[in-house]
């Protein structure tokens, strides 16, 4: 009999990448001739394409799930918080983030993972990247952190395939890209002031900004300044086509150094990319102007040496044989 695991994860086709990342892991472990389904443990399931699955990855309810050798919780368990299948805790959120949105009245995030320590259910916990591994053996000292490569579907996020996006009639010279969701720990406040200064010396370029925060109180005057200068290009809160803009996008900036999708997806597609790490916006302008220099053909080999969802599916599946291993022996 194959090996079930049960994913505990709110289903958002193409609304949110936890989902997408834990759709990409269930796709991936069916592959390698694993029954991976997952477990929707919000009360609307208002989402689920299809009725059975989405894009390859079955849906299951809570008495499949009961009788799976392994529950991996990605989004809370629902129902199946009273289980007694073992569990595997998949920590996709930054803790810094989380402890902030914590602190300003969000999702409990940080309280949960003190509570699930002691919870003798909980077998281990896995991260997609190793920058955070520290911060969670601080939070989980009786249980063990695992680190597993992120994925990214390769097949989906490529450079073949429509490159029409016309960046809302708004196209530049130079067309800049950030997609990066808005966060607490992590603003866009250095990428957006380099951009300004790289378009001092490109005056065709433009900036184009995706998935921004309903409220932009505060941001309006910089933005309007690069406006001003005719370097502003298309604002938008939701796309649905994002390879499409990655493939039509010369860069992609962002202030992030850890494998966000943004970055695993705009590799893929073969979009040159220029993370931030540090504060002076003009040696960042000379590392945007080293990025737009590399083949595109160089960027997707990099991204099929550092995104392979085959490994990511084989390094998952010796973190699960040794959680069962250790249920044995105990």
């Amino acid at each position: 009999m194959a090996l079930r695991i049960a994913h505990a994860v709110v289903v958002t086709p193409g609304r949110c990448g936890l989902y997408e990342t834990t759709h990409e892991l269930v796709v991936e472990l069916r592959l390698l001739g694993v029954d991976s389904r997952m477990y929707d443990p919000s009360k609307e399931r208002t989402l689920h394409p299809g009725g059975e699955h989405d894009r390859g990855a079955p849906f299951c309810e809570a008495e499949w799930a009961n009788k799976a050798d392994l529950l991996c919780n990605h989004s809370g368990l629902g129902e199946l918080h009273s289980s007694k299948v073992p569990v595997l805790h998949c920590a996709h959120g930054r803790p810094h983030e989380s402890i902030l949105t914590e602190a300003a009245g969000g999702p409990p995030v940080y309280s949960y993972h003190y509570e699930r320590n002691k919870d003798p259910r909980f077998k281990g916990v896995i991260t997609f990247w190793p920058e955070h591994v520290d911060m969670h053996e601080i939070m989980w000292p009786d249980t063990p952190v695992y680190t597993v490569q992120a994925p990214c579907d390769l097949k989906v996020w490529s450079p073949d395939g429509p490159n029409t996006y016309d960046f809302g009639g708004k196209k530049g010279d130079i067309n800049v890209v950030c997609t990066d969701s808005w966060r607490k720990d992590v603003d866009l406040f250095g990428v957006i002031n380099a951009f300004a200064l790289f378009a001092r010396e490109h005056r065709g370029a433009k900036l184009h900004l995706y998935a921004t925060p309903r409220e932009m109180k505060g941001w309006s005057a910089l933005l309007r300044t690069i406006q001003d200068r005719g370097n502003l290009g298309e604002i938008k809160a939701w796309v649905k086509d994002l390879a499409n803009i990655y493939r039509a996008a010369d860069l992609l900036i962002t202030p992030h150094r850890i494998a966000t999708r943004s970055i695993r997806e705009a590799l893929a597609c073969g979009c040159p990319i220029a993370q931030m790490d540090h504060s002076c916006s003009r040696t960042f302008v000379k590392q945007m102007e080293k990025s737009l220099k590399i083949p595109r053909t160089v960027i997707r080999q990099q991204a099929e040496k550092l995104f392979d969802s085959k490994k990511t599916g084989r390094d998952f599946l010796k973190v699960v044989g040794r959680i069962l291993e250790n249920k044995k022996a105990a």
